[in-house]
């Protein structure tokens, strides 16, 4: 029976062999063979162990080891110096000595093994593995004597020198056996956590893995990814710079094989993800990949910047840059929400400290910020990122304010217009560039300065990027071409085989950009000479673009649309029927093609509708989710396109049906809307929406004035008495509005006839030729538009490279007429007007709310490619919040979890406010104006009065269609000054301008009326066929026949090829 004494010092010598404490063995070892006299063999045992370790330490200490891991691969593995055996015989003698006493009861059994273990010890440190391994395949054991404490460390010791003597002796197949049992021993025991337990753990695994990551290796996927888990398991508890080189390596390694493995579908969760009999199941795969990967990440970014110093000068933090360039890779499938992108900008941040004006991420965090909406932070990126790799200089900015201003963009504002830069040529037999002398605007593109080289491709990535940002975002054509010329230079200057090879697919894009941006600038010039030569390089760009790559269903839409703008009617429907036929359920191409078969020229009316019907049940658009969602999310542009393309059916219906069923389908519009509504004070800050003028109003106070208020405000129009009221928000009340008005007026006609009240000017086969049509005909016309990124309120342009302003001999021969009756949208530039502070300038950003789970999921994503998991159940619908799924996988901060919340909403975020308020502003205005039709003045005015609640300070078409009303009523007077209004918010707006000329015309004032029309067609209203006929009746009434017929031959022209919504209402670039 041992005594007390003796177990406890039993107990001291393993723990001390345990944690490696190896100075206090000897004092302890002869307290034990005191209190044990029979001990021998386990004294020796553990004399010679810690006299053997410490002079290995000592040895290595002493020489200089050119190897520190940092260089490790999967084709070159370090081990640390091996040891000459003249150093390590005694203990060898000693061990040796031990085993061969004799012990007739084998009392001494298992004692004797172990000596074995440390003996094969001496050997494989000596690098003799032939002799480690014999001794170790002689090993046997009773499992209970290798279950706990030092015992068990010497067992597994044991296994991974067997794995790493296999490995040296080039036996793969055993040394991965091996391995695989190290792993599943520190599976079995997950809470033993020895130091030196922990130091052979590590030493295996890390050979296991990189020789698992070798060429045609062995191992399977699960298990190689079972090993980098238990790797990350081990390691986390040690001190941060712990073995630093090797986990560095390691993670960096894991990262690439778990993504690539993830991306080929081979990944395979953490063991105890699934029940046992559970199938798998892609969404709860897709959620263990995103924990682990962003914890990986986590890992090695602190890892990382632990051990890299500030680069000096000419120097390039490689590794750096490589963890960047593989988080960004990641970051398409693990990030799924701005909070996520928040966190990927604060990375970014947390780089730059470690790097020097480094290219590369300062390309990433464009792209990051165009992403995340934060487009003025985006356009500051650009500039860094274009003088960094060479584009562009310092003086760039005020170069480009020489030309003349003759491009008006969104806001109103006249631009310079933009220089192109030549055509590189080039021998196509040779690599090499001929020299070209030229003038650019940004002058030659030189030689990246930086240290790093940019691949060419992720430049021009970053350039289109960039057009799309500008066309779609910002609508300013003028940057979007200078950016475009730049991504054109940089790709003509790379030798023939490089485009025709790895640049083909970037080089289409390019072209495609270029045509899209040229085809942008030439809808926002008003010079009749450029805009002509701008559609004519449009549509040259696109079509080399096709040359290039003729299977883009993108660029067969660009072309289509530019067509289109040229009023080659027959080819945009060949170009778009050809993008359908490749992408067939994408809603834009289907509203495209119902668009150009509305043209007088193309088709009838019935055919579009039956399109547009088509297409509608083609992209099944689901619209029960809640509109903030739809909101922040990358679904916004489909949904706001789906409303639109409603809004063109509407149109349809009210030609074709009558105005009562287009009532009636009203409904549907204000439903939809709901998807796109901004959020409203519960879903933002409680302060945000106070007043009727700064909520969304979906349905607002119906029947709120009474008469005496209705009167007086057709007298005195300043604010309307609704605007200084709160209107409740519930759909129970549009609901009613719309049963009590549009079912009684249904109820007096059947759906699908056409009104007998003689409101509308004409009828089904209104297509007629002759000198009939009059001013009531051509009523708010085919000038109403929204322009792409100005989806409700501005002016559609339509552009012909055979249309010039006519002249005293110019007489166009085409005798098409075409009808509009409810255009409602207004000028180009109206949109994106600024007027002071909006309420979308005073909102809360929506990432203040994300400290709430509750409503963390609700919303806060802003363009990023989401998936069908729903990542609420690993967080708060963000890889920015984790919790451990599965017990292999470490639960730590993640590296998405952002510092800095903004309290400020980003810029696309107050851009789809201004355009939803917008949106549901027109939306009341459709309605307004088809109870014009219908007589019914008083529902008018109620529609108006919600458009107003709505939009009143933006949208110049709520006082234009308020005058429309009052001049129905015959308040000329109060009609001028309403449409005075609409041209104090858009003195541009061609809508109001049209409105207001015939109000002077109608009190034959035509000296005004003419100076009015004479202006809209020479600026941005040269495609206004009224306004071209107007000026007609004026020319004649005045006895100038000769620009009395030119004007009529024109408006004729651009009549039978305009469509029945603006062209300018569709995305500028796909």
């Amino acid at each position: 029976m041992a005594s007390a004494k003796l177990i406890q010092i039993s107990k001291d010598i393993d723990s001390a062999r345990c944690n490696g404490n190896w100075t206090v063995i000897s004092d302890l070892a002869r307290r034990y063979k005191k209190y044990n006299p029979e001990g021998t063999v386990f004294e020796q045992t553990v004399l010679a162990e810690a006299g053997f370790i410490q002079t290995m330490n000592t040895l290595r200490s002493n020489t200089i080891n050119t190897n520190d891991f940092e260089n490790d691969s999967p084709g070159h593995v370090s081990i640390k110096s091996r040891l000459e055996s003249q150093h390590i015989k005694p203990y060898q003698m000693q061990l040796i000595a031990a085993i061969q006493l004799s012990d007739p009861t084998n009392t001494n059994k298992t004692q004797k093994e172990f000596a074995k273990i440390i003996l094969a010890r001496t050997y494989f440190e000596c690098g003799e593995y032939e002799k480690a391994l014999e001794i170790i395949s002689k090993l046997s054991f009773e499992k209970d004597s290798v279950s706990q404490g030092y015992s068990f460390v010497l067992f597994l010791q044991a296994r991974a020198m067997k794995a790493i003597c296999f490995e040296f002796t080039e036996n793969e197949a055993n040394a991965i056996q091996s391995y695989q049992g190290v792993e599943e021993l520190l599976s079995e025991n997950a809470n033993i956590k020895y130091k030196t337990l922990i130091e052979w753990s590590e030493e295996a695994l890390y050979r296991a893995i990189l020789l698992g990551l070798k060429e045609d290796s062995l191992i399977t996927i699960p298990s190689l990814l079972e090993l980098m888990r238990q790797y990350q398991k081990i390691t986390s508890t040690q001190a941060p710079l712990w073995c630093v080189q090797k986990r560095i390596v390691i993670t960096r390694l894991s990262l690439e094989y778990i993504s690539a493995q993830y991306r080929q579908g081979q990944y395979s969760p953490p063991s105890g993800s699934y029940p046992e009999d559970a199938e798998r199941d892609s969404c709860i795969e897709r959620q263990m990949f995103i924990v682990e990967q962003t914890q990986l990440h986590t890992i090695y970014e602190k890892m990382l910047y632990t051990v890299t110093p500030l680069p000096k000068a000419g120097q390039v933090n490689t590794h750096v840059l490589e963890f960047i360039d593989q988080f960004a890779k990641d970051f398409e499938l693990i990030g799924t929400t701005a909070y996520d992108l928040r966190g990927f900008v604060e990375v970014l941040d947390r780089a730059s400290q470690k790097t020097f004006n480094s290219p590369l991420i300062t390309r990433h965090l464009f792209l990051a910020l165009v992403r995340l909406g934060e487009f003025e932070e985006a356009e500051h990126a650009l500039h860094s990122y274009l003088y960094l790799v060479g584009l562009a200089t310092h003086g760039w900015k005020e170069t480009r304010q020489e030309s003349q201003a003759l491009v008006t963009d969104a806001r109103g504002v006249n631009m310079p217009v933009p220089i192109s830069r030549p055509d590189v040529e080039t021998a196509e037999d040779s690599e090499q560039i001929l020299p070209v002398k030229r003038e650019s605007i940004l002058g030659d593109i030189s030689e990246i300065k930086s240290t790093e080289k940019e691949e060419v491709e992720d430049t021009l990535h970053v350039l289109v990027t960039a057009v799309k940002m500008y066309c779609n975002e910002l609508s300013r054509s003028v940057d979007a071409v200078e950016v475009a010329e730049i991504a054109k230079e940089l790709y003509q200057k790379q030798n023939p085989r490089m485009r025709k090879t790895v640049l083909l697919d970037i080089g289409a894009s390019v072209y495609r950009a270029l045509g899209a941006a040229y085809g942008f600038l030439g809808r926002q010039t008003f010079d009749p000479d450029l805009r002509p030569a701008y559609h004519e390089k449009a549509l040259s760009h696109l079509k080399y673009s096709l040359e290039l790559k003729p299977d883009i269903w993108e660029t067969y839409y660009q072309v289509a649309l530019q067509e289109a703008e040229m009023r080659n009617i027959g080819q945009a429907v060949q170009f778009i029927t050809q993008a359908i036929h490749i992408h067939p359920t994408h809603i834009v191409l289907w509203h495209l093609l119902t668009l150009l078969i509305s043209c007088p020229v193309q088709g009838d009316y019935r055919q579009a509708l039956k399109t547009c019907e088509i297409g509608l049940q083609q992209v099944q658009q689901d619209l029960t989710v809640e509109g903030e969602n739809t909101f922040y999310g990358e679904d916004y542009s489909n949904t706001e396109q789906y409303i639109l393309y409603q809004m063109t059916k509407t149109l349809l219906m009210h030609i074709l049906e009558g105005p009562e069923p287009a009532l009636a389908f009203s409904e549907v519009l204000f439903a939809s809307f709901r998807k796109i509504a901004a959020p409203d004070s519960s879903t933002s800050s409680p302060s945000v929406y106070e007043g009727a003028h700064d909520g969304m109003v979906i349905s607002g106070s119906l029947g709120n004035l009474s008469e005496a208020q209705l009167v007086s405000d057709q007298k005195r129009r300043g604010r309307s008495a609704s605007s200084s009221m709160v209107a409740p928000q519930h759909q129970q009340q549009l609901q009613a509005y719309l049963n009590n008005s549009v079912v009684s007026s249904v109820s007096t006609s059947r759906i699908g006839t056409t009104s007998q009240d003689n409101v509308s000017p004409y009828n089904n086969g209104a297509l007629v030729a002759g000198r009939a049509r009059s001013a009531s005909n051509l009523a708010a016309n085919n000038n109403d538009a929204v322009g792409q990124g100005e989806a409700s309120g501005a002016i559609r342009t339509n552009n012909n490279q055979h249309l010039t302003v006519p002249g005293n001999n110019e007489v166009k021969s085409h005798h098409h007429y075409h009808l509009h009756g409810l255009h409602l949208f207004g000028s180009k530039s109206s949109h994106y007007r600024n007027k002071g502070v909006t309420v979308q300038q005073q909102t809360n950003s929506i990432y203040n709310n994300l400290q709430n789970p509750a409503i963390a999921g609700n919303f806060s994503i802003q363009s990023l490619s989401m998936t069908t998991y729903d990542t609420k159940s690993i967080g708060t619908n963000s890889a920015a919040s984790i919790h451990s799924v599965a017990p292999s996988i470490m639960s730590v901060q993640s590296i998405l979890q952002p510092k800095n919340i903004p309290t400020k909403s980003s810029t696309r975020t107050l851009l789809r406010k201004e355009k939803s308020s917008c949106m549901l502003s027109n939306l009341w205005l459709l309605t307004a104006q088809i109870f014009i039709k219908l007589g019914k003045l008083d529902e008018a005015h109620k529609a108006v009065e919600e458009a107003e609640s709505v939009n009143w300070t933006t949208n110049p078409q709520v006082w234009c269609v308020l005058g429309q009303l009052l001049q129905t009523q015959g308040a000329v007077e109060q009609a001028q000054a309403a449409f005075h209004k609409a041209l104090v918010i858009d003195p541009n707006d061609v809508n109001s301008r049209l409105w207001l000329a015939k109000s002077y015309l109608e009190e034959n004032n035509e000296e005004i009326a003419e100076g009015i029309l004479d202006i809209i067609t020479k600026s941005n209203g040269w495609d206004c066929a009224e306004a071209w006929f107007q000026l007609g009746e004026i020319y004649k009434n005045t006895k100038r026949l000769e620009r009395t017929k030119d004007c009529f031959f024109y408006a004729l022209e651009l009549e039978s090829t305009t469509s029945i919504q603006p062209f300018s209402i569709l995305p500028r670039y796909l």
